[in-house]
């Protein structure tokens, strides 16, 4: 069933409902999810959740079940040499 999300808050483009990826942070720690009903601004691209999946985000990062996948992520500090 798709969710209603109404226009986006941000630009007030239409959002549309989609599966998407989503890197998440918590505690200092990268967390990604794939396949995640998100609604999607078709003008700006920001991306709105419903109440019930943010609570399953919420509840995977917190159990101590195992994850489906790991990756390595490449981390770089980015240089005070470098000057806009």
């Amino acid at each position: 069933m798709m969710h209603k999300y109404g226009d986006c808050s941000f630009c007030g483009g239409e959002v549309k409902e989609s599966m998407v990826d989503l890197d998440y942070r918590y505690k200092g720690k990268l967390y990604i999810f794939q396949n995640v009903p998100a609604g999607v601004c078709q003008q700006c691209g920001e991306k709105y959740l419903t109440a019930k999946v943010s609570k399953e985000i919420e509840r995977k990062i917190q159990s101590k079940e195992k994850w489906s996948k790991t990756t390595p992520i490449p981390v770089e500090v980015f240089s005070k040499r470098a000057k806009a």
